[in-house]
């Protein structure tokens, strides 16, 4: 690996012979993917044999969740079959080791232009978007929509009935449009998104909104309509809400502890803490607790800390020791103890699967 980046930066290419630079390098694959899901990078060049994440595997995951749009694979391997799975995993090109200077000015030259076409692109799809979702806008059901977004917010018993009703609405303007129905789902899960970002403060720290705003709803995955993955998307949302807070108002002393833990996850949260800042009895809350919701409150805890910890590890680029003490944890090895025993595997082996699934 070092000696790929050493080969690479040696080309007199950056800075000022081409219009690209060195933004970032990375020691392995999983930096490499950890770096991409923090930042917006126009190009990649990716050894394939490196250690944790090889670049096949670095490849494949960059092309299914867009992390770059240009990706070159380096190989000092002649084997046909790995530029042939690059190139079915959307590879923009592949080199031979060491790479030559003019190959790879030829390259940079080539990238440059496709990236260019890429962006124009995006450009006028974006442009079509909003054109498609001003002319939707006029005769949106919005009606329906807030009964959704409405139901998921207060926790209703069963949302089936607030989804149909969305959906039969929208088939009933736009008909058998795909496109315009796609764009009504799309529109109507953005603004579900949004609306309980604002509700729920803690969402952020839990769940990715940006996972259900990119869902396309206008190209089918050929097993599900369109419908059917708005459904399957919205009832997911609404399914982990209701794992993390119980309860649907803030008048229900379980739904106030909820939120209290929940939004200071990144504290050392403790049933005293809780109980002096309601200024109630910790006995009688953790009782409380347990009556209305069938879980111990220092079972909660510790699951909530989990699910903080888990999402950690997939975004971001710290140890576990550095996890462990945003979440309150001094011992590393109790934390990483009781991630195992509620994830099942350790948090260095969650960081890895989250990578391949």
């Amino acid at each position: 690996m070092e000696i790929s980046r050493r080969q690479v930066r040696r080309l007199n290419l950056w800075n000022g012979e081409t219009n690209f630079c060195i933004a970032a390098e990375a020691q392995n694959g999983q930096e490499a993917l950890n770096m991409l899901r923090q930042d917006k990078f126009d190009l990649l060049i990716t050894d394939i044999k490196m250690p944790k994440i090889n670049g096949i595997e670095l490849m494949k995951e960059t092309a299914e969740n867009g992390l770059c749009p240009c990706v070159v694979l380096l190989s000092d391997y002649e084997d046909f079959e790995y530029a042939r799975l690059g190139i079915q995993y959307g590879a923009f090109d592949y080199l031979g080791k060491p790479p030559e200077y003019n190959s790879m000015l030829d390259l940079l030259k080539r990238a440059e232009q496709y990236l260019h076409r890429k962006e124009q692109e995006e450009k006028l799809v974006r442009s079509l978007s909003e054109k498609l979702e001003e002319k939707i806008g006029d005769t949106f059901p919005s009606a329906e929509l807030e009964q959704l977004i409405e139901a998921v917010k207060t926790k209703q018993q069963d949302i089936t009935g607030d989804i149909d009703r969305l959906c039969n609405a929208i088939e009933a303007l736009y008909g058998n449009d795909p496109i315009k129905t796609g764009t009504a789902l799309k529109k109507s899960m953005s603004e579900l998104v949004s609306h309980l970002k604002t509700h729920y403060a803690w969402i952020v720290n839990f769940i990715d909104g940006n996972k259900y705003r990119n869902l396309d709803f206008v190209t089918a995955d050929g097993s599900r309509t369109a419908r059917e993955a708005f459904g399957d998307a919205v009832k997911e949302l609404y399914e982990s809400i209701r794992s993390f807070e119980y309860g649907n108002s803030e008048d229900q002393l379980e739904n106030r502890i909820c939120r209290y833990v929940l939004e200071n996850v990144d504290t050392e949260v403790s049933i005293e803490g809780i109980s002096k800042v309601l200024f109630m009895n910790r006995k009688y809350i953790s009782e409380v607790f347990r009556q209305r919701t069938g879980e111990l409150l220092i079972d909660y805890i510790t699951r909530i800390k989990m699910a903080r910890a888990a999402r950690l590890l997939c975004q971001s680029t710290r140890k576990t020791y550095e996890i462990a003490l945003q979440l309150g944890y001094r011992d590393t090895e109790y934390f990483s103890r009781l991630f195992k025993k509620h994830m099942g595997i350790t948090p260095s082996e969650y960081r890895n699967s989250s990578t391949e699934s």
